[in-house]
């Protein structure tokens, strides 16, 4: 169970990283958006996707987890 325990932290951390990284680049945007408000918009989009892509990714990296969690406990029997 230790090898799937550290591989729910690590995930854990991934998320939290990945957030702080969001709400960084949102605000350094909000700074340009007077200046260049296409530009911005369009960043965000690409934000949007970008996170999105990585909520699919999270969420399937969990569902491996999870599963290597049960095969875990199924083995020490």
């Amino acid at each position: 169970m230790a090898t799937t325990g550290v591989g729910f932290r690590w995930l854990d951390l991934l998320e939290k990283e990945f957030d702080k990284a969001c709400v960084g680049l949102d605000t350094s945007l909000a700074d340009l958006e007077t200046e260049e408000p296409e530009a911005v918009f369009s960043a965000r989009q690409k934000i949007a996707t970008l996170s999105s892509c990585f909520a699919q990714l999270t969420h399937k990296a969990l569902t491996i987890f999870q599963h290597s969690a049960k095969l875990e406990v199924g083995c020490s029997y």
